[in-house]
């Protein structure tokens, strides 16, 4: 029989951790500037509506949040390489764009908190700038700050 305590759950002879999501980056990794946060202008009269998150390209891209994969693709013009995942119980999707190649899931895959689904790269619109992650959090109400949740979610790391 299992003792729950706070965020872990302790178990006769150990204990482990539950998390429900997980940093998307799963290496080293640094933010990219106020031109990286959400919010910034960018051109056109766009704002943008992820955050980014600088790594060495290669570097593995794993699952936020365990759910379905509802489209991979690329856009030559923006997102270049991108997976959308819908986050399994949540009212919120995770974007993930600019990987270095085509993601390793499919569309209508199931995935778990911190399955590899992709690496870092600079496809799209990122071409000219350094290896980065944009990672957006969308919700029925539009995309929220991702940044907060990064934040707490590398804490976990």
């Amino acid at each position: 029989r299992y003792r729950p305590t706070g965020t872990s759950f302790d178990w006769p002879g150990g204990s482990f951790l539950l998390r429900d999501h997980a940093h998307p980056v799963d290496g080293p990794h640094s933010a990219r500037g106020a031109i990286g946060e959400f919010g910034a202008n960018r051109s056109g009269g766009r704002i943008h509506e992820g955050y980014d998150v600088n790594a060495d390209c290669g570097t593995p891209l794993v699952a936020a949040r365990g759910g379905r994969v509802q489209k991979v693709g690329f856009d030559p013009v923006l997102f270049g390489w991108f997976v959308l995942i819908d986050g399994r119980k949540t009212r919120r999707d995770y974007f993930y764009s600019h990987l270095r190649d085509k993601p390793r899931v499919r569309k209508g895959e199931r995935v778990r908190t911190g399955e590899r689904v992709g690496v870092v790269g600079k496809t799209g619109n990122a071409r000219s700038t350094p290896c980065h992650l944009h990672f957006e959090v969308r919700t029925p109400n539009g995309p929220i700050d991702p940044k907060p949740h990064l934040r707490r979610w590398d804490r976990w790391g």
